[in-house]
């Protein structure tokens, strides 16, 4: 699903315009980027949370080359579904 795809289905079954719609999806994503960024979690009942890892620093091997290379640590976004999620996902695919 696209973003234009998804303000349309919100618009349409909030009854409200793509305008004002597009504005509350641009609000959302915005709270969560800057909430994110201050490494703080975000919690959606019945969807997910959205939080920040630490991914260590390692070291990688180049596959042809053979020469060993550091990769810094970094800051990484991730999501959990929910459980609700999780148990809709599982019964979409057949699995039980």
């Amino acid at each position: 699903m696209t973003n234009k795809e998804l303000i349309n289905e919100l618009a349409k079954r909030l009854s409200w315009t793509q305008g004002k719609t597009s504005d509350v999806l641009d609000a959302t994503v915005s709270i969560i980027n800057q909430n994110l960024a201050n490494s703080n979690s975000i919690n959606v009942q019945g969807f997910g949370a959205f939080d920040v890892k630490k991914m260590q620093e390692r070291v990688t091997v180049h596959p042809v080359s053979k020469q060993r290379f550091l990769v810094p640590p970094k800051i990484v976004p991730a999501f959990r579904p929910s459980q609700a999620v999780k148990d809709k996902l599982k019964n979409m695919s057949g699995d039980e």
